[in-house]
């Protein structure tokens, strides 16, 4: 091949467009979508093609653990047996693939916790699992332990964590935004405000606490009209991580946003958008009829 002939051929390959890198990605970003949408036998049928095509795909294995599970809450008392021990075996994969995967052993956290003893439920696993969590992310830590504190009605245990999350962590926006979470649930939404707009001073682009500065006008029903901008904005520039609200929640508090303001058809249209975008929530399948 003469050298200009070379080049030109190199060019071109530069010029074209990439590809991703695992081939199960796009089988993955289908079946998450199907997951979303409550097609969940069909996102099985998917993912098992991704893990399939692609065995050591630690994110496949994953999301068809999730799909496993989604499928064991509706399914007989026999089907549910079966697709719990699925559920638990990919996250286990997923894990061994990736020991750093830490959405995979929150859902090995959640397994253990809610499964009973005889299909391997243990709360020293679900421990366990927190600490290789902390382990990896000190604040994904926190929040793993107050996950199962939580399930063990310990209340007191579960803000000790999220306070010892903010002190050992005073300038990390993310720490303050998951404290001021557990606020919102306490109904302390003076305090829960707080933490939001310390969050935001310390990283004015953080867009989960902006989100939250929406839910709160949509619980509270002060200061709408920057709740509404917050949330808008948060749905048009922002592509919500694993572990931060997705984007069917806001168009949903938008709507509760608007229906506070006596605005049914955009709080309907909201509604319908969350819906469409995550099946079967039972709070905004209510607040779609109340405003129909």
């Amino acid at each position: 091949m003469s050298r200009p002939l070379a080049i030109a051929t190199f060019a071109l390959l530069l010029s074209l467009p990439a590809f991703a890198s695992d081939p199960a990605e796009p089988l993955v970003a289908q079946g998450r979508a199907l997951l979303q949408s409550g097609q969940t036998d069909k996102a099985i049928e998917l993912l098992e093609k991704a893990v399939a095509l692609s065995p050591k795909s630690a994110d496949a294995h994953f999301h068809l653990g999730e799909a496993y599970g989604n499928a064991a809450q509706t399914a007989s008392l026999f089907a549910k047996a079966s697709l719990a021990g699925k559920c638990r075996d990919e996250f286990e994969r997923a894990v061994a693939l990736d020991p750093n995967y830490t959405d995979a052993r929150f859902g090995l956290v959640d397994f253990y916790l809610m499964a009973p003893g005889v299909m391997g439920g243990s709360e020293e696993k679900a421990k366990a699992q927190a600490q290789e969590i902390k382990r990896r992310d000190a604040i994904k830590g926190h929040v793993a332990m107050g996950r199962i504190y939580n399930y063990q009605k310990k209340p007191d245990l579960m803000k000790a964590e999220y306070v010892a999350m903010v002190k050992e962590q005073p300038k990390s926006p993310k720490a303050h935004y998951f404290y001021g979470a557990i606020l919102i649930v306490d109904k302390n939404y003076d305090a829960a405000a707080a933490e939001f707009e310390t969050a935001i001073k310390l990283d004015p682009n953080y867009m989960p606490a902006w989100f939250q500065v929406g839910h709160l006008a949509a619980v509270t029903g002060k200061d709408t009209a920057r709740g509404e901008e917050s949330l808008k904005r948060y749905i048009n520039t922002y592509k919500p991580a694993s572990d931060e609200p997705g984007i069917y929640r806001a168009h949903y508090w938008l709507g509760e946003i608007y229906e506070k303001q006596g605005k049914k058809e955009e709080a309907k249209a909201q509604y319908a958008t969350s819906l469409r975008l995550k099946a079967r929530q039972k709070d905004a399948e209510e607040a779609l009829k109340r405003v129909s």
